[in-house]
């Protein structure tokens, strides 16, 4: 009775969702991945299953879809030795499946809650899809507010048709290039992932992405971004950064300037970055406090201490318009120094 299939097919649809109700979310997700029935996928479509998010990566691809109390996680293997993949036309040799489901248990003697989890492995077949059309099929079971892919800059050759096919409703892109040396190749494939999304995300996050005139970080910059984060980026410009038009900006450079950051701060407290809400820049420099705070009109002024030591400090100014903005300079390791600026709410 054990090996006997349970004959999910021949149920009414009533039947069929009841069913589907009871199961847990891996099974669900089984039965609309097999594509063996057409019944089968609707009825899963129809559950309208809710993600909390979705995070894809392409290069070794895997997906990892967050449902809150349980997760699931599934990599495509390419080749034996798990090699980078080439192309969204490649099919997997197979496909490992990791779920966790995250619950609570009561312990009695110390009458506390503490947390448990559940972990199983499965190896799937590949069902002689692509890596492309998996992630399609992906996308069309469940109902999810947030997508993001991260896109490896190697090997692979990017067009931007095919990128818009794939992931039709990105939130966030990541790209990263840990090329010591990245080659025309690279420096392409990163262009073309830009152009595919830029007018469609909110989040764009970068590593080490080297960028050119016809797409640069002013173009990026300007486009109205919700989010815009950049980790080493090669022969930073501060003056690109301040025709920005970024609500959240995080900036992680090799150096930066007392004066450039002076710079900023005028132009904001003179109506400039209206949309801006935040801004944290990182990196090597010598904290002049003259050269910071020259004709800025501070409202308040305070140092920052954790466990009694000096970490930095901490400055209020004020916009044309009487909002108010937080700088705060932390410089607790010598020459490495974060700068956070923070719009307030209320004026």
């Amino acid at each position: 009775m054990t090996n006997m299939r349970f004959p999910f097919r021949r149920l009414p649809d009533d039947l069929g969702l009841m069913v589907l109700k009871t199961m847990e979310y891996h099974e669900i997700f089984r039965i609309a991945y097999s594509l063996t029935s057409k019944k089968a996928l609707s009825l899963v479509q129809f559950l309208g299953l809710s993600l909390q998010s979705a995070q894809i990566k392409i290069g070794w691809p895997s997906i990892f879809l967050d449902f809150g109390d349980s997760t699931i996680q599934i990599k495509w293997k390419e080749g034996e030795y798990d090699e980078e993949m080439m192309s969204f036309d490649d099919i997997p040799i197979n496909v490992a499946v990791t779920t966790r489901k995250n619950s609570l248990t009561f312990d009695f003697v110390s009458m506390e809650f503490f947390p448990i989890f559940e972990i199983a492995s499965f190896t799937w077949s590949n069902k002689g899809k692509s890596i492309g059309q998996w992630v399609q099929h992906i996308y069309s079971i469940f109902r999810c507010d947030w997508y993001e892919a991260t896109f490896h800059i190697g090997m692979i050759r990017y067009d931007i048709q095919s990128l818009r096919t794939t992931f039709p409703k990105l939130n966030k892109t990541v790209i990263s290039c840990f090329n010591n040396k990245p080659n025309e190749h690279n420096i392409q494939s990163a262009q073309v992932i830009l152009r595919a999304f830029l007018p469609y995300v909110n989040d764009v996050q970068m590593f080490s992405v080297r960028l050119q005139e016809n797409v640069s970080l002013q173009h990026i910059g300007m486009v109205n971004l919700r989010k815009l984060e950049m980790h080493d980026p090669p022969n930073l410009n501060f003056g690109d950064i301040l025709i920005w038009n970024v609500e959240f900006s995080i900036v992680h450079t090799y150096q930066f300037s007392m004066r450039d950051m002076n710079r900023f701060f005028k132009m904001w407290t003179n109506s400039s970055f209206p949309r801006l809400r935040s801004f944290k820049i990182y990196g090597k420099t010598i904290v002049d406090w003259n050269v910071l705070l020259k004709g800025l009109h501070l409202e308040n002024e305070r140092r920052l201490e954790t466990e009694g030591a000096e970490r930095g400090m901490e400055f209020i100014i004020q916009n044309c318009y009487g909002t108010l903005a937080e700088i705060r300079v932390y410089n607790d390791i010598p020459t490495n120094v974060s700068v956070h600026f923070t719009v307030s709410n209320s004026r």
